[in-house]
């Protein structure tokens, strides 16, 4: 072997480390949740294919008690993401076994890569085992196996995608609570999930060509993207802390623009001035826990048609209408004397934020400053202050 073949091996070994490590926290730390379970087993999986071709570069190949052995999980990464993506968004989750009808591939790829396995022990001879292996269309089946993997990838990758942005939209037009989470962090990972997708499929085009008959480092760089993958994966999502969300994508709320169809004129603007009278009159945005269903409630309206009428006539979401609002309320209140006796903090969390890190995170997308610069830069000048400046 080479020195760049030593390193590789060394990278690929490392990301295992990595996911077997973060696999078994999740597990300890956070065993009861479904979600956390998911990722501890996609982080296994990704090692149990990492180590497939450390069987190949470390010449494990020619042992011939590890020739043939069955690793095939190629088609489980696929629906474990997708279920991952779902147990995050879903309200009370809970895995069933019907979902376990996402894994069939799996099962059949690895009952006859078990078979072959087995039928191939019967000698210690490497050529006799590849014939063996070749009566079973070893070599076949596993072509078979790496399109299905390419073509599982597109289909649950779209189904994550399509998951997270509908969840995103409940989100910001339903919920003003900011420490929902908005899984960036998951969003990023989907595309980082479909790159090692596209690079799958063009590792394989290039073996239909030949041209891994004279270099190897299309699958290097796979699997160095592979155990990048584990590294971000572990370590972003052990870092997030287990959110119960309230989301449901049984219940379809329909389109805002079929919504405000069903209104006349009269009516959105008779409502848009009750949802201004209820924040700005009412200060409903106090309550740290408002949502739409919660202020629909308060307008005696449908939460659907409060929603067309709030993006529709304030061109905004529920969520950054209301945290606006809020904002606006820190910021009177930091100049105000009347709340000197409070810290920003403690402003904050009166004016309807129930977390430090999402305020100060709201705030400054919202102003531009921090809450310490804003009333640094908008607190009146002391009267001796601006003596001095005179002298």
């Amino acid at each position: 072997m080479n020195i760049s073949l030593h390193l590789f091996d060394l990278i690929v070994i490392l990301g295992i480390a990595q996911g077997l490590l973060y696999g078994i926290l999740l597990l300890m730390k956070y065993g009861r949740y479904p979600s956390k379970q998911l990722l501890a087993f996609l982080l296994f999986v990704f090692c149990i294919l990492s180590a497939k071709i450390l069987l190949h570069t470390l010449g494990l190949w020619q042992n011939p008690h590890l020739r043939y052995f069955p690793l095939a999980f190629d088609l489980t990464i696929q629906p474990l993401l997708y279920l991952y993506v779902i147990s995050l968004t879903q309200r009370n989750f809970a895995f069933k076994r019907v979902q376990l009808l996402h894994f069939v591939p799996t099962l059949l790829f690895m009952l006859h890569a078990v078979l072959v396995y087995s039928r191939t022990q019967t000698t210690d001879n490497l050529a006799l085992k590849d014939q063996l292996a070749e009566t079973l269309y070893f070599n076949t089946i596993k072509t078979v196996e790496d399109v299905l993997s390419v073509l599982a990838g597109i289909a649950y990758g779209v189904l994550s995608y399509r998951r997270l942005v509908r969840y995103r939209q409940w989100l910001f037009n339903s919920i003003s609570n900011p420490a929902y989470p908005t899984y960036r962090w998951l969003r990023t990972m989907l595309v980082i999930m479909g790159g090692a997708l596209l690079l799958l499929g063009v590792n394989l085009f290039l073996d239909t060509v030949g041209f891994n008959s004279r270099y190897f480092f299309h699958w290097q760089v796979f699997y160095v993207y592979l155990a990048a993958n584990v590294y971000y994966l572990g370590i972003t999502g052990y870092q997030q802390p287990p959110f119960e969300v309230a989301f449901d994508e049984s219940v379809a709320d329909p389109s805002p623009k079929r919504m405000l169809d069903t209104l006349k004129d009269e009516q959105i603007l008779d409502l848009k001035n009750r949802i201004e009278t209820a924040i700005e009159q009412d200060h409903v945005f106090l309550d740290p826990d408002l949502n739409l269903n919660s202020l629909a409630g308060h307008l005696n309206a449908s939460p659907g048609v409060v929603s067309a009428v709030i993006n529709s006539e304030f061109e905004k979401s529920f969520r950054r209408l209301i945290n606006e609002r809020r904002v606006d309320e820190v910021k009177r209140r930091l100049t105000d004397p009347a709340y000197k006796h409070l810290s920003i903090l403690g402003i904050a969390l009166e004016t309807g934020f129930n977390s430090e890190a999402s305020f100060y995170r709201i705030f400054k997308s919202v102003t531009g400053l921090s809450p310490r610069q804003y009333t640094a830069q908008n607190t009146p000048k002391t009267a001796n202050e601006n003596s001095q400046k005179l002298k």
